[in-house]
């Protein structure tokens, strides 16, 4: 293990390589040369978009300064009203006494209660592909347990999931996200009404019921912060924010194991004789193809804690990826590797204060997939032709299409 150290003194934060890269591009893989690249020569790379920590120490150091560095993937100057900011934006001390109501639904003691859930939703959605032989398992298995999941956990009917998976796919491949507006108008209520109105008519639903539920729904609206209640509009925002984190990061966790496992004979004969060790190959795929592949943050002061001169108003950005395959942290940091001492040491899912609040439940749904896929299928493979493609939201990491030949066990 390394310890952090200011980049190299002879190289620049502005070198050549760190100004024609492109964090905000929409390619169709991750750069992982050129984050290589930058490790070795420019590890605090400055970039058209700002500051790019490429290094594990770095990244995990900064994840833990939740004041200095505030979540943010909005464009530099965006200000989002308090009622509207998602979770991973608002400051401590409320972020803390929001996510404690969050995890209350979705922590690892909860989460695991809906392990029969998720399992019964693999088998529904794997069947009809393996008595067809073949299928696109993004759409066809991949995309609906997860939004499936957070649904059920947060208590939106069952029939409502494919609207849903609509929608927020609409809001992450949109311009809200990094604007809080788009042509329709301004916040999520101007930008999505359909989305807003649906969330807004639950909100409504419950606060009108006499059955006290067990929901996230339910939370928001009972629990008080030093005696007061959260506004609709606060847990309207909220509630937006997990089903689309629910959905998005959740599917490309899958997405990215499935690919793999698929694609690597080795690795599907050794996972198929050992499902122990199932839950290493989620995570070993966390650090090697992580779902999120980089975070923005805002600075909000002047600090030149990564020997350079960060300023106030500036966009950091942690490279994910890149710090999950630093090669001063990590042995053979580009192999996929299911003998890691420490398997679950990277960032996939940030660090600090502010982690992933669904870090367990994504998990438990990645296992859960993997586990029933190899109790299934006696053989697959990519079916021809397939060669793998990047989402286009910059953010994410996961494979858009997943089309593969499926033999199911006898």
């Amino acid at each position: 293990m390394s310890i952090a150290t200011p980049p190299s003194q002879t190289s620049t934060p502005t070198s050549a390589g760190a100004r024609t890269f492109d964090p905000l591009a929409h390619l169709d893989d991750v750069p992982y040369d050129t984050l290589a690249e930058l490790r070795t020569g420019c590890p605090v790379a400055r970039t058209p978009t700002g500051w790019y920590l490429t290094k594990f120490d770095e990244v995990l150091a900064a994840t833990k300064d939740v004041e200095t560095f505030v979540s943010s993937f909005r464009d530099a100057g965006v200000v989002v009203p308090e009622e509207e900011k998602l979770l991973s934006e608002i400051a401590e001390p409320r972020h803390g006494q929001v996510r404690r109501i969050v995890n209350a639904t979705v922590a690892h003691h909860k989460s695991m209660r809906a392990e029969p859930f998720i399992r019964d939703l693999c088998h529904e959605y794997l069947d009809p592909i393996l008595e067809r032989g073949h299928g696109e398992l993004v759409a066809e298995f991949i995309t609906p347990v997860p939004i499936n999941v957070i649904s059920h956990l947060i208590g939106v009917p069952a029939e409502d999931w494919e609207q849903f998976h609509a929608w927020t796919d609409e809001v992450v491949n949109g311009s809200y996200s990094r604007t809080n507006r788009n042509e329709r108008g301004e916040g999520l209520a101007g930008a999505h009404p359909e989305f807003t109105a649906y969330i807004d008519a639950l909100i409504a639903d419950r606060r009108a019921g006499d059955d006290a539920r067990d929901d996230l729904v339910t939370r928001l609206i009972t629990t008080e912060i030093e005696g007061h209640r959260l506004s609709d509009v606060e847990i309207r925002t909220q509630l937006a924010f997990l089903i689309m984190s629910g959905n998005e990061t959740t599917r490309h966790l899958i997405g990215n194991l499935l690919w793999r496992v698929i694609s690597d004979p080795e690795l599907f004969a050794t996972l198929k004789a050992d499902r122990g060790l199932c839950e290493r190959a989620v995570e070993e795929s966390l650090r090697l193809d992580s779902p999120v592949h980089m975070l923005m943050r805002d600075c909000t002061a002047e600090t030149d804690v990564f020997g350079v001169p960060m300023r106030s108003g500036e966009k950091i950005v942690f490279g994910v990826a890149s710090a999950n395959r630093d090669e001063d942290y990590f042995d053979h940091p580009d192999e996929f590797r299911l003998d890691r001492a420490r398997p679950k040491d990277h960032v996939a899912f940030g660090g600090g204060p502010h982690i992933c609040p669904g870090a367990s439940l994504a998990r438990l749904e990645g296992r859960v997939a993997l586990e029933v896929f190899l109790d299934r299928v006696a053989a697959a493979e990519l079916a021809p032709g397939s060669t793998r493609r990047k989402t286009p939201v910059f953010w994410a990491n996961g494979p858009h299409r997943l089309d593969a030949l499926l033999t199911p066990l006898k």
